[in-house]
């Protein structure tokens, strides 16, 4: 698997009159909009990790992007239909190999799916099928229990819902489960925040830029379910 670098970048502008403030408000200011940056960067390499770069030919694999040197598939896809009662064992026995199952492994979806798994309900329409137990200290994360089996999860806005997807044209990737670990991000160097008066100058504009090079790609075979919706047949 190789790992390249790929230039990521956000801007920022500012009114340069804030040049005006007192030294100690206009770093306050200035530092803000730099952590501000440095968090937007942050939450495009998240996006990154899973669905790529977004180029014709990646430069940054995501997971759902990952492939080999000779272009063929890291991940393994697992066809589904929807978000039912079947879908966190479905997605549990596909991770793995033939003969052993995938140590590590977390499930990756969006708050939607998250709530429609906790919508299950069997014959008895009161009683939830799935626990859901939320970390106290971050719930974004926590774990969900389908009997005595036990998935933890990670909330992740930058995937394609699977509750509402229906089969169409070509097929959507949605949920992710397998270990983390098994996807390697690339920094070539630390990232840099710096300001920049004549970018836009003629606007009266100070501009923050925040930059990185980073890469990434999955670096086990399989090292990934992608639950997929399959295209329509002809």
């Amino acid at each position: 698997a190789e790992i390249k670098p790929y230039e990521l970048n956000v801007t920022s502008f500012v009114d340069r009159n804030i040049s005006r403030l007192s030294p100690a408000n206009y770093y306050e200011k200035i530092f803000g909009m730099a952590m501000r940056a440095m968090r937007a960067m942050r939450r495009k390499v998240a996006g990154f990790i899973v669905n790529g770069d977004g180029e014709t030919s990646h430069v940054m694999h995501g997971i759902k992007t990952a492939t080999n040197k000779a272009g063929s598939a890291i991940y393994a896809v697992e066809n589904v239909t929807g978000v039912d009662v079947n879908l966190l064992d479905m997605l549990y026995f596909a991770y793995g190999s033939s003969s052993e199952m995938g140590p590590r492994a977390r499930l990756l979806l969006t708050k939607k799916d998250l709530k429609a798994l906790g919508a299950l309900r069997g014959t008895n329409e009161k009683r939830r099928l799935l626990e859901i137990t939320p970390d106290a200290s971050n719930p974004n994360t926590g774990t969900i229990r389908d009997g005595g089996l036990v998935l933890a999860y990670t909330i992740c806005p930058d995937l394609t819902s699977l509750s509402g997807t229906t089969a169409g044209a070509a097929a959507v990737q949605t949920m992710l489960y397998g270990d983390p670990m098994n996807y390697e991000l690339g920094l070539f160097g630390p990232y840099s925040i710096r300001v920049d008066e004549s970018v836009k100058a003629v606007e009266r504009m100070v501009a923050i830029l925040g930059d990185a090079m980073v890469g990434g790609n999955l670096v086990v075979d399989k090292g990934f379910v992608v639950a997929t919706v399959a295209a329509k047949s002809a």
